[in-house]
């Protein structure tokens, strides 16, 4: 004989095989049990536990109408209260989870990206003095929080204090039978999350325990809840901490961008088309300190990206290595504002901006263009149509200008410097040449004379013999000439 108790869920205590297989003795008379010994509705004492027969199954029954004992009547086992009521509360939690399930509408998840992806409801919260940002992305229904650090802080950098998942409202409400212990929350669990509706701005949110007060949200959020929702976010409310955060700037500019609207496209045709142009400027910084007088600078603006490069001029004895002073990158001119928009956008700079004398402003570092290349003018009147008029006039009297010079410069040079002035191929540079009796004209005349060698037998060249006695008039540019007769006795 064995005893085997059916498994309960989460009852407690010991189930299963609760006496091995084997002979067990019946009581102290040394006898064991036999299978004519047991029927149904008897006590059987096993170890000192008494187990009270209530059914058996239909072969057991079968056998024993067989040998000539008939089976008692089946009995109903006791209740078990507890087990009553956990049942009564699954089925409860079970019903009110089905019914919010069919309530809740199925919607395609990938319709819900084509739709709203990229926007992103953001609201300013505190929490424990600390400013942090709820973001709520419409495409899934998740939210992220971010902490807003301030200037020496003292935090690590992580700024992510929540990634994105769905909240739910009242993160303790489980049902009584779910193990919490080890797992983790699912659809099934959770009652309700998070929507859009039970976000605004000056009242208080939970977030796995933590209260957050919202106190101001974007341009954009408040145009979604009016257009979307038809509920209008109250203005910002200043929390009362002893430091403000700044006012709210949304880091996505397409936020402002109406909903339908789609993200920049790269203009393909304008790089492919002007990919090695590059509009040259040549200007100077207005000095603030004294140490920045003279500095000079080459503006270089890229046509087919509308990036602009700054490299510095080198100078020297000033400190300062030439090289390049900023990299390329669009540069904003000012900032406008959209209609219906709080949030500026910002304007670049175009070549419409730089002309001879402009003054241009970037990145709080003040310049005037004093100059411009030759190309420059080139190519403005090659599109005449995309310049202003008086853009083109005054570069056409700047390189007016610039070629009167060069030729006030050029008659300068007298007739005899330009014969002489030959192109070396070695040095790559221009100089002067000069005959070899020709001798500079401030150079000094130096009178040399050559004695007689005594007691030497002399076998001069014919050079050397008619000028053997007659003093030589020699320049720095001369060569000393040397008798063959010293060479020879050397």
């Amino acid at each position: 004989m064995c005893v085997i108790e059916p498994p309960v869920d989460n009852a407690g205590f010991q189930q299963g095989k609760l006496v091995r297989r084997g002979k067990i003795p019946k009581g102290d008379s040394g006898r064991f049990y036999h299978w004519k010994d047991l029927n149904v509705g008897i006590d059987i004492s096993i170890y000192g536990v008494v187990y009270h027969t209530v059914e058996c199954d239909t072969f057991t029954e079968e056998y024993l109408r067989s040998q000539g004992i008939d089976p008692g009547d089946r009995e109903q086992p006791p209740p078990d209260s507890y087990t009553q009521d956990r049942i009564a509360k699954l089925a409860v939690s079970k019903a009110s989870s089905s019914s919010l399930r069919k309530s809740r509408p199925q919607e395609d998840p990938r319709r819900r990206f084509l739709e709203f992806d990229g926007m992103v409801l953001t609201f300013d919260a505190t929490w424990n003095e600390d400013f942090y940002q709820i973001m709520y992305f419409l495409t899934d229904d998740t939210i992220a929080v971010k902490e807003m650090l301030r200037p020496n802080s003292g935090k690590d950098p992580n700024r992510m204090l929540l990634k994105k998942t769905k909240i739910p409202k009242n993160w303790t409400d489980l049902p009584v039978w779910y193990p919490s212990i080890y797992l983790e929350r699912s659809d099934e669990e959770v009652v309700e999350y998070y929507c859009p509706m039970d976000l605004k701005v000056g009242e208080t949110i939970f977030i796995f325990g933590r209260s957050f007060f919202l106190f101001d949200c974007d341009s954009f959020t408040r145009r979604y809840y009016h257009n979307m929702l038809g509920i209008e976010q109250p203005p910002r409310i200043y929390p009362s901490t002893s430091s403000y955060p700044p006012c709210h700037v949304s880091p996505h500019p397409k936020h402002c961008a109406p909903l339908s609207e789609k993200p920049k496209k790269e203009d393909v045709i304008r790089k492919i088309f002007n990919h090695p142009k590059k509009l040259r400027y040549l200007m100077s910084m207005l000095a603030v300190r004294p140490e920045d007088e003279g500095r000079e600078f080459i503006l270089e603006y890229s046509l087919s990206h509308g990036t602009i490069k700054i490299n510095e001029l080198g100078r020297k004895n000033s400190g300062r290595r030439a090289g390049c002073f900023l990299a390329s990158m669009e540069i904003p001119k000012s900032h406008a504002k959209l209609e219906n928009c709080d949030e500026e956008v910002p304007i670049y700079y175009t070549p419409r901006d730089f002309y001879i004398g402009a003054k241009i402003n970037i990145f709080s570092h003040r310049f005037v263009i004093t100059g411009a290349d030759l190309f420059v003018m080139k190519y403005i009147e090659a599109n005449q149509d995309k310049f202003p008029a008086e853009l083109i006039q005054n570069m056409r009297e700047y390189f007016n200008k610039s070629s009167v010079e060069d030729s006030k410069r050029a008659e300068d040079i007298t007739e005899d410097d330009k014969v002489n002035i030959l192109r070396h191929k070695e040095d790559d540079c221009l100089i002067p040449a000069r005959k070899e009796t020709e001798s500079p004209p401030n150079a000094q005349k130096i009178i040399s004379s050559l004695p007689e060698p005594q007691n030497l037998e002399t076998n001069l060249c014919g050079k050397h013999e008619r000028d053997r006695n007659t003093p030589k008039q020699i320049t720095w540019a001369d060569q000393v000439q040397v008798p063959c007769t010293l060479m020879s006795n050397i």
